[in-house]
């Protein structure tokens, strides 16, 4: 015989917010779904939950295809100052790289080169990927078959972005004929 046990049903915002917590990246509409249930209007959930972190420490934000807890802006700076390891900062050159990888995915390692008219040394997409920026996308199906590149969800995570289309306005630039 199975015993019955008294459970309440957990606050649906509070549940939310520790979901948020305790996620190292994005928490994706499904995930909070799938704990809040397919009865909760999560717009309104998520819209309460930035309500009651406003003016606190942190704040939700939309990153990626989620949203996640980040550092109030106002407070970065002050963070910074005692932190045992500041940011690493890459350098310029991988910098480049990146954000034309983020303009023109997926693109090949010889057509970086031709853009920048310039060597891409293999050491720069092996940072890249160690730090889970970029991904291979497979292989282009021309002679030789290189090896196609494109942005991940860190990357956006890392940038604070929802979507490469934020980029828009920067990239410009970068976009067009090889």
């Amino acid at each position: 015989m199975f015993s019955t046990m008294t459970s309440s049903v957990p606050d649906p915002v509070r549940l939310a917010e520790a979901l948020l917590f305790q996620s190292s990246g994005p928490v994706s509409r499904i995930m909070l779904a799938r704990a809040l249930g397919d009865d909760v209007e999560i717009a309104q959930i998520l819209n309460q939950v930035a309500r009651r972190t406003e003016g606190l420490g942190f704040e939700l934000v939309a990153a990626g295809d989620g949203w996640m807890f980040r550092t109030a802006p106002d407070l970065a700076e002050a963070l910074r100052a005692v932190l045992e390891r500041p940011p690493e900062r890459l350098p310029r050159a991988v910098l480049e790289v990146l954000l034309l990888i983020a303009a023109r995915q997926p693109i090949t390692r010889p057509e970086i080169e031709s853009f920048r008219d310039a060597a891409l040394s293999q050491k720069t997409l092996a940072l890249l990927q160690k730090k889970d920026l970029i991904r291979s996308l497979g292989r282009k199906p021309v002679p030789g078959q290189p090896q196609l590149w494109g942005t991940t969800e860190t990357f956006l995570v890392t940038y604070g972005l929802r979507s490469l289309a934020e980029l828009d306005p920067l990239l410009e630039g970068l976009r067009g004929p090889l």
